[in-house]
């Protein structure tokens, strides 16, 4: 036998681990009532998936709020892939329904309950709250007829903006059920890996839902309470049958569903980035320079990412460094490499990296034009 080359050359494999994936958010959940369903086998506390309106009727009548909601999703261009319905247990409340689902890893990013847990103002605060910390958007619909008018200030958009929740907007309609469902169903389509894939709800159209032609005052109320519409546009005798108008979230701060959908991605996408920056390496990250640059690396290709998919774009800023006004590309990364040589000994022995500190900037979306016409 020949002397083995191993007993001189000995070869360690190393092997990088497969890491963490995105989330998906473009997943939506129907919360349908424990008594719904036509099929007996459906049990409470589980959940099926769907890939038609046409499947889920073979579960839920036609004339069923799982359905409605169902034909709603399905009707969005470009059409959804799927659609999750969990079965409520009887005795619990709406949020004992949402909490049991988390407590189960059944995923969701969208969500909506039946006509008579949204009828109960209390339920949807509170639903919305739960969502909203759990990091779930409530794609919900009112037709309240108050929230057109101005007078008023304690119909459901007016409470819900009070409450200042970021993940939820309200869709006003005065006939739809789930109008706001399929509004959902559009951002759902979203595939942030594409190239200018971000979008905004504003003037996209709802197959399936009635465009509504309104007076002016309940456009005013709308616009003013924050209530998402879905209206008819008209100029010089011309009508747009339908585009949604004001897509705006009931957030404290003023946002549109895109400024809250993109950032939940881009964090989910970041998060993603550096777990797997620091467990993907076969022996370890060295908290040196270097190491740290591994780490800014990762966070600066979600930046190029999310300037190509739309969210992120150039901006006037004045630097922090230099005090002048410079043109961002759409993200600034402050922290340096360098900077984990200023770990405390508390830190280096926590085994920390330096915080990486990003500026984003937004690329937004126009939504309105001011026109001069100067004429001589």
């Amino acid at each position: 036998m020949a002397y083995p080359a191993e007993s001189i050359i000995n070869v360690d494999t190393l092997i990088s681990s497969a890491g963490l994936g995105t989330a998906n958010f473009g997943a939506g959940m129907v919360f349908a009532d424990f008594d719904s369903s036509s099929d007996t086998a459906f049990v409470e506390g589980t959940y099926r998936d769907y890939g038609t309106a046409a499947a889920v009727a073979a579960d839920f009548n036609i004339a069923s709020d799982p359905y409605k909601a169902a034909e709603a999703w399905f009707s969005a261009l470009p059409k959804p892939k799927s659609l999750r319905i969990y079965l409520r247990k009887e005795k619990d409340t709406p949020v004992d329904s949402m909490n049991d689902a988390l407590n189960k890893r059944i995923w969701f990013y969208w969500f909506e309950f039946e006509t008579a847990i949204r009828a109960n103002d209390s339920d949807v605060l509170a639903l919305t709250a739960a969502g909203d910390a759990a990091g779930k958007f409530f794609a919900f619909t009112t037709n309240q007829a108050e929230v057109r008018d101005p007078s008023i200030t304690t119909d459901i958009v007016s409470k819900a903006a009070t409450q200042g929740s970021r993940r939820m907007f309200v869709a006003s309609h005065a006939t739809k059920l789930y109008a706001g469902f399929e509004t959902a169903a559009v951002f759902s389509r979203v595939n942030f890996n594409a190239v200018n894939s971000t979008i905004t709800g504003e003037f996209k159209k709802l197959p399936g839902i009635d465009a509504e032609d309104l007076t002016q005052t309940a456009y005013a109320a709308m616009k003013q309470k924050g209530a998402v519409f879905y209206t008819v546009v008209e100029t010089g005798g011309e009508k747009d049958m339908g585009r949604i108008i004001n897509s705006k979230t009931t957030s404290t701060y003023g946002e549109f569903i895109d400024d809250v959908f993109n950032l939940d991605a881009f964090v989910n996408y970041l998060t993603v980035a550096l777990y797997n920056a620091l467990t993907k390496v076969p022996t370890k990250l060295r908290q040196t320079a270097a190491g740290q640059q591994v780490l800014i690396d990762a966070a600066a290709q979600i930046g190029e990412r999310f300037i190509g998919n739309g969210y992120l774009g150039e901006r006037l800023y004045v630097s922090d460094k230099t005090g002048e006004e410079t043109l961002s590309r759409g993200y600034e990364i402050l922290t340096t490499a360098e900077d984990i040589q200023n770990l405390t000994d508390a830190e280096r022995s926590a085994r920390k990296a330096a915080p990486i500190v990003m500026r984003l900037f937004r690329a937004g979306a126009i939504h309105a034009v001011d026109v001069t016409a100067q004429v001589d």
